[in-house]
């Protein structure tokens, strides 16, 4: 029973650590900037990186907990710095709420999706393939222009199909978990921001850029697109090898 207890005690304290390193670090980001990486026309930001692999090594919790310091993060710097559009996270509801739904939704999408590719690893396979698929239709519809199809987008999803089905790797299975549970987890923290200005703020949003509210949900679904998916994109190729790493440092 004592060796428990001390176990457990151990337990939640390297959560509290992991969780407040990780707080750090997505802070340190923001601070100096190092978070925004520039992709013209746009700047995505990695700072949501440290609350998806906190979420995935150390679940739920531990996520929601660095989100929570991310949000608040983001309610200081909004006072402190303020922009023509720092109002949008004054509002505590769209600067934490999404923030600390990147955690959650990370962890138990990866946690789904290791289950799932345990028992069927070409469908898991191919479902994150849709979506990274169904990514880089938007992406080139937007970023070049070129006209992309339905047929293109067919070829693109079967190649990539192709391609993760026979991919080789000793981490195969963690590969598809993780990058998989680090886009959606980084297009919940879009959706839900930009979803949440434009039901609270579309009005003083659209008099803030100086557009016309009848456009402000295309404007605002536009942003969506041009960060979210370099963001999603940069999250998977940065968190795969970060967490896996990690995970085998703690298997020794």
């Amino acid at each position: 029973m004592e060796k428990n207890l001390v176990t457990s005690s151990s337990l939640n304290t390297r959560k509290l650590v992991v969780a407040g390193m990780l707080s750090a670090i997505s802070i340190f980001l923001g601070l100096t900037g190092l978070g925004f990486i520039a992709i013209p026309p746009v700047k995505a930001t990695i700072m949501h990186i440290p609350v998806i692999i906190g979420a995935i090594i150390e679940g739920p919790i531990v996520g929601a907990i660095i989100g929570l310091c991310f949000g608040l993060f983001s309610i200081y710097q909004a006072f402190t710095t303020p922009t023509p559009t720092s109002f949008i996270f004054w509002n505590p509801i769209i600067a934490i709420l999404p923030r600390v739904l990147i955690g959650v939704v990370s962890y138990y999408i990866y946690a789904g999706m290791s289950k799932a590719v345990k028992k069927h690893i070409n469908l898991a396979g191919i479902f994150a393939t849709a979506t990274v698929s169904f990514m880089l239709f938007i992406a080139l519809k937007v970023f070049l222009p070129i006209q992309v199809d339905g047929i293109l987008t067919a070829i693109v999803f079967i190649l990539l199909s192709v391609v993760v089905i026979k991919f080789k790797h000793t981490n195969k299975e963690k590969v598809l978990s993780i990058g998989t549970a680090s886009i959606l987890g980084t297009l919940t923290n879009t959706a839900l921001v930009l979803g949440l200005v434009y039901l609270i703020y579309a009005d003083r949003f659209a008099k803030a850029i100086n557009v016309s509210p009848e456009i402000a949900g295309k404007f605002i679904a536009g942003i969506g697109i041009t960060n979210g998916i370099p963001e999603a994109l940069i999250s998977a190729l940065v968190t795969i090898p970060v967490v896996i790493a990690i995970l085998k440092i703690k298997k020794k």
